[in-house]
């Protein structure tokens, strides 16, 4: 009789432990979530501001949709656009599988060769019609950066918990059976 008892207490232990392990994953991979649409969101951004300066008077305004066959059309401004519209495939393809590896490694490598361009075309020397970067441009895309790197910190530090958490050794052995599986950082 006290045997049979013991296992019931441990059976019931081990089912309790394991819900709250699963509700506490859960719990981890909605704040990342979160944290990810914060990051996307400042993503947007810089779409947006492009947008707006290239639809001001005098400049040809881009078609997102149409990016990559409008060979020519925004002078310096092309590559900027095209690594934009880059930014946003990726952002889309990341919806499919939000914490997955590859996908979020590649929205990084995405996010470095944008900046790596915009500075590009920052650099440029200015010409009879002022510099090819408006200042209030580069103000804005600047702030911008700061909210994008801020927010991405954290959803490095939420998904480095969240795979601590995973590797912690009495929940390894059953994250898998949950299907839960480790996450990327951006």
């Amino acid at each position: 009789m006290n045997g049979s008892l013991l296992i019931w207490a441990v059976l019931a232990l081990t089912i309790f432990w394991c819900v709250g392990l699963y509700n506490r994953l859960m719990r981890m991979r909605a704040r990342g979530l979160d944290a990810l649409g914060s990051v996307e969101k400042y993503l947007r951004e810089y779409t947006l501001m492009v947008d707006t300066h290239l639809s001001e008077p005098g400049v040809t305004r881009p078609a997102w949709d149409n990016v990559s066959t409008a060979d020519g059309v925004w002078g310096d401004w092309e590559p900027l656009v095209k690594n934009l519209h880059g930014l946003d495939v990726a952002m889309k393809e990341l919806h499919a599988a939000p914490f997955d590896i590859p996908m979020l490694g590649r929205l990084a490598d995405v996010l470095g060769e944008l900046q790596v361009v915009w500075q590009c075309l920052c650099d440029q020397p200015s010409d009879l019609a002022g510099p090819v970067v408006p200042e209030v441009l580069k103000f804005q895309w600047d702030a911008n950066t700061a909210k994008v790197q801020s927010s991405r910190g954290g959803f490095n530090q939420i998904m480095l918990k969240y795979n601590e958490a995973i590797a912690q050794f009495p929940a390894r052995l059953v994250v898998g059976m949950m299907r839960f599986s480790r996450a990327g950082q951006l």
